[in-house]
């Protein structure tokens, strides 16, 4: 009776035991590390097999015993590896056989990126805090052997209009050679396809080396570029930049001044425009500005003054003509509002023709934004009916009602 007892506790443990025997013969041995160099070495050597040597390296860092110097080393031999099968293909274009003109140039590009992952790894202590780098010279020596590949890979990419993926040469090329052509290249082809951050990365360099109207645009898409990454401090400190250094980029005003107007800094969104004026010139787009700023501000008064201003510069300047038609109306609102109710009032008249005299004036002012823009009826529909609705204007009023009616 105790035999069997003793045999019922023991079976269980014996069949974990085997079943973890098992499972640990079924695992695949694990190949050395040493082997998996040598395997690399071989392919290298032999121009086979890069693909497979790579991975099996790449796999291998998952292993937790290794140690940086190890890591450094798998990278290394990595971008050896990608070295060589960018060698395969350069053999075919020698041979005059057919090649992936695009395989020859990207292998190169993950050459530099396993180059730069060596790096990463290669400055980092030891576990008794020590810095032992033993590839620095190696990897720049490989980068600066393949520079010129780099560049014509972003050239060829550039002119297929593919640039996203002729983005990653001209930073690698950036990273060791930068010029007016590389820089400007990595800015543009990272704004086009709405790489942010690699376009702030560049835009500094590329501006020092352009003329003032290229420059101009750079820092446009610079401060763009920090709006669509919600860098907030950094988008306003280049838009500034952008006031002061390129006055006659419009852009940058506009974008400034409309800030200002959120944050309500009339003020300093008037000095500005008067900064610019003293500095460019009478430019409609800045009393356009401080019309606006008035407006916001409520003082209507000044804001039909700058519209006014505005128009004699440039007759067709719609926004000059909607600031002075919503003042006016505003103006009316308010006269309305302090007018007698009473018709006998001693003063009901006369108070009456001012308010009417307000919507008589802000009538030409809206009728002449519907001519310069008459696709934007949201703009124009909506006080139009208000002006003919209390000028008595039947007919007006009627087409005004039906247009929006239409609408709705």
């Amino acid at each position: 009776m105790r035999w069997a007892l003793f045999l019922t506790f023991l079976l269980p443990a014996f069949l974990t035991l085997s079943s973890a025997k098992k499972a640990q013969a079924d695992k695949p041995k694990q190949e050395k590390l040493s082997t998996l160099f040598k395997n690399a070495r071989n392919a290298v050597k032999n121009m086979k097999n890069q693909d497979g040597a790579r991975d099996a390296l790449l796999g291998a860092l998952s292993r937790p015993e290794l140690r940086n110097k190890q890591r450094a080393k798998i990278y290394y031999s990595a971008a050896l590896l990608e070295e060589s099968l960018n060698a395969v293909e350069n053999q075919k274009a020698y041979l005059k056989q057919p090649y992936d003109t695009a395989k020859f140039f990207n292998k190169l590009c993950d050459m530099y990126g396993q180059l730069r992952l060596c790096d990463s790894v290669d400055v980092l202590p030891d576990a008794k805090g020590r810095l032992h780098p033993a590839y620095r010279h190696r990897t720049h020596s490989l980068r600066l052997k393949h520079l010129r590949n780099i560049l014509g890979g972003g050239k060829f990419f550039l002119a297929k209009k593919n640039y996203a993926a002729a983005y990653p040469f001209f930073d690698n090329y950036c990273s060791i050679s930068p010029d007016s052509n590389s820089t400007l290249w990595a800015t543009l082809c990272a704004f086009l396809v709405d790489n942010y951050a690699g376009t702030v990365k560049h835009a500094d360099a590329a501006i020092s080396y352009s003329d003032s109207s290229t420059a101009a645009i750079l820092q446009e898409y610079k401060v763009r570029s920090y709006g669509a990454l919600g860098n907030d401090s950094a988008w306003l400190a280049s838009l500034k930049d952008g006031v002061i250094r390129y006055p006659r980029h419009d852009w940058f005003f506009v974008q400034l001044s409309d800030w200002c107007n959120r944050q309500r800094r009339f003020d300093v969104e008037r000095r500005l425009a008067d900064r610019l004026i003293a500095q460019v010139g009478n430019k409609p787009i800045y009393h356009y500005a401080k019309s606006k700023s008035y407006l916001s501000e409520e003082k209507y008064d000044s804001c039909i003054a700058y519209a006014d201003s505005c128009i004699a510069l440039q007759q067709d300047f719609a926004d000059a003509y909607y600031n002075k038609g919503i003042a006016y109306l505003n103006m009316a609102v308010v006269a309305q509002e302090s007018c007698p109710q009473d018709v006998n009032h001693p003063d009901y008249f006369d108070a009456k023709q001012v308010v009417l005299e307000y919507y008589r004036q802000a009538r030409p002012c809206m009728e002449m934004v519907r001519k310069l823009q008459p696709e934007k009826m949201d703009r124009w529909a909506s006080p139009l009916y208000r002006i003919y609705l209390n000028l008595n204007l039947g007919d007006e009023f009627t087409e005004i009602d039906r247009l929006l009616n239409q609408k709705q």
